[in-house]
């Protein structure tokens, strides 16, 4: 799906702007645009309004910071999902995959059924029922 973004240098380089019905976030690096997906790596949440400072985007709820350049995650080899962006006549659009067709429950539950360990998720709850260990004075 290609979807208008506007010209340019209407694109802010502070923070990252939500395009695509939310989809993606668009920020300016300079005289280009990057387009990322607007998901945080740490709990999928969303990154528009994410500050940009010194290179560096910052997630608005729990501070993971993204080089803006390629979307890599500080520390780590992770990066944001990075979208293509064509500029025709100093207008900018955005080039996002058409979403995936939501999959029938059964399939979902399949799925899980197939993956699912109870023996891990017995030793996940019991782990989340233990009282909190007494802090040293």
């Amino acid at each position: 799906m290609r979807v208008p973004v506007g010209s340019v240098d209407a694109v802010s380089d502070t923070e990252c702007v939500a395009v695509a019905a939310g989809r993606a976030v668009i920020v300016r690096v300079g005289n280009e645009l990057r387009a990322f997906e607007n998901r945080c790596l740490h709990q999928e949440s969303p990154i528009d309004g994410a500050p940009i400072r010194n290179g560096v985007l910052s997630c608005p709820l729990h501070f993971w910071r993204y080089h803006v350049e390629d979307g890599r995650l500080i520390g780590s080899q992770r990066s944001l999902q990075r979208f293509p962006i064509d500029v025709v006549g100093g207008e900018a659009y955005v080039l996002i995959p058409d979403a995936a067709p939501d999959r029938p429950l059964r399939e979902q539950l399949l799925e899980r059924a197939r993956t699912y360990d109870r023996q891990e998720a017995f030793r996940s709850d019991v782990a989340a029922a233990q009282p909190p260990s007494p802090e040293a004075p």
